[in-house]
């Protein structure tokens, strides 16, 4: 695994990573798991993703928690942990399986307090993912669910580069905060226009183009 796979270690100069990948260390991540708990020890942990994909929840404690996010190798999560801030209503788990770069938080700090430019490469990463986050809940107040469900396909897509994705109904409504049978007529919908096919927890994108229309809230013509 090259650590220059992570977009955000991409971006630093070649003494900064080399500075970075003196701390980290690689680790696979398996499905399901979930990362950077408030009350344990994995919570000190930052992850610069390679392979892996991972879901950022917000929990309610009215409602089940909401996905409005996910994470591939474009970025990394727990860097809270190294700006000295914890999030308990946040939590990331692994929605695909793969590799990562894994730091102290500790250790990130004292980092980030020596290197500044690695910092601002930071900074501007979580000003990215606050924008995206952002588009996500206006999308959640005013989209309809297969605009909804057509937005985080894309999504998947491009984060685990893939156009291949392995998500049942079942992880789609949880994700989305609705009922199971709304992502079935949703993705029924998508179908029929052509732009995804389906079976039992496998999802291809057919035209990847036309859904990240229907994703902007377009209504592309069927075949």
């Amino acid at each position: 695994m090259n650590f220059s796979t992570n977009g955000l270690i991409f971006q630093l100069s070649e003494e900064d990573r080399n500075r970075l990948q003196q701390i980290c260390h690689s680790v696979a991540l398996t499905e399901g798991e979930s990362l950077c708990l408030s009350d344990a020890k994995a919570a000190r942990k930052v992850y610069f993703l390679a392979s892996a994909c991972v879901t950022l929840w917000v929990k309610n404690p009215d409602q089940a928690s909401l996905a409005v996010g996910l994470i591939g190798s474009e970025g990394a999560i727990g860097l809270g942990a190294a700006l000295g801030q914890n999030a308990e209503h946040l939590r990331f788990e692994v929605q695909k399986a793969g590799q990562a770069w894994c730091a102290d938080s500790h250790e990130l700090q004292q980092l980030l307090q020596s290197q500044p430019t690695i910092l601002w490469a930071i900074a501007r990463y979580l000003w990215q993912m606050t924008h995206d986050i952002a588009d996500m809940a206006a999308s959640i107040q005013s989209d309809n669910i297969p605009t909804r469900l057509a937005a985080w396909l894309v999504l998947c897509a491009t984060r685990s580069h893939s156009q291949q994705l392995s998500l049942t109904h079942d992880q789609l409504a949880r994700m989305l905060g609705v009922r199971r049978v709304s992502i079935t007529l949703a993705a029924v919908e998508l179908k029929e226009l052509g732009l995804i096919d389906y079976k039992r927890g496998e999802i291809d994108i057919l035209n990847m183009a036309r859904l990240v229309k229907q994703a902007h809230g377009g209504t592309p013509a069927a075949h």
